[in-house]
């Protein structure tokens, strides 16, 4: 997996740095370093030291409470191309909790912890925007936590599928099944058997990673419902 990267092109069509010009996006830029992850190799492993801010440019991401006691893993959320990971740890100067693994060949941007600070001494925005990613990140593990602790496994089906993007009625698995029943907290089989029900309800239809929501009302009804 070679790809040629236009860093300066990168950095700067992503939200975080929208706001640095082009003299600093180049210097960002230039302390920036290549990070090539074979397909299921780690990036990082619960336990080691957080060196900076990592951007997926290629491939795909999975976070992961590591397996403990014989129990299968956790798996906490997956990132793809322009998104980043890696900053709240980073902040805190603690070590990583969780494993970072690549799903395919994975190409990844890393930024060191020096030069974050450095473009945040030089852009308060900068900071705020980082704040907000922070943010969002804790919203979204809180509505996981109430999605495992609240949520039967119907609902947590249906309100995966809801929330993914779609093109008119379609919408696509972001990964395999088995990823995604570990991130409902549900066993591969319980995803399976609450798929096959909504499809003999009539309310989805699904062809590997393909899903056809044919009624989305209907699916928030039975989503209500519980």
């Amino acid at each position: 997996m070679r790809h040629k990267l236009n860093l300066d092109g990168l950095l700067g069509s992503l939200p975080l740095f929208r706001n640095l010009d082009a003299g600093q996006l180049s210097e960002l830029a230039g302390s920036c370093r290549e990070v090539r992850v074979p397909r299921h190799g780690h990036v990082f492993r619960r336990g080691d030291a957080a060196p900076g801010l990592y951007v997926v440019a290629v491939g795909q991401i999975k976070l992961a409470l590591p397996s403990l006691h014989g129990n299968p893993e956790k798996v906490v959320e997956f990132f793809g191309p322009g998104q980043a990971f890696g900053e709240a740890v980073m902040f805190l100067d603690r070590p990583y909790l969780v494993d970072a693994q690549a799903l395919e060949d994975t190409l990844l941007i890393l930024l060191g912890k020096k030069d974050i600070f450095a473009a945040i001494d030089r852009d308060p925005s900068f900071a705020r925007r980082m704040l907000a990613g922070l943010s969002m990140r804790l919203h979204s593990l809180v509505q996981d936590i109430e999605t495992v602790n609240l949520q039967n496994a119907q609902q947590r089906v249906i309100g995966y599928l809801l929330n993914r993007p779609r093109e008119g009625n379609l919408t696509r698995f972001a990964v395999n099944k088995n990823l995604i029943a570990s991130k409902l907290g549900l066993s591969p089989a319980t995803l399976s058997r609450a798929l096959q029900r909504l499809s003999e309800a009539a309310l989805i239809s699904v062809a590997g990673p393909e899903v056809v929501i044919h009624d989305v009302q209907a699916l928030q009804l039975r989503f209500a419902a519980g």
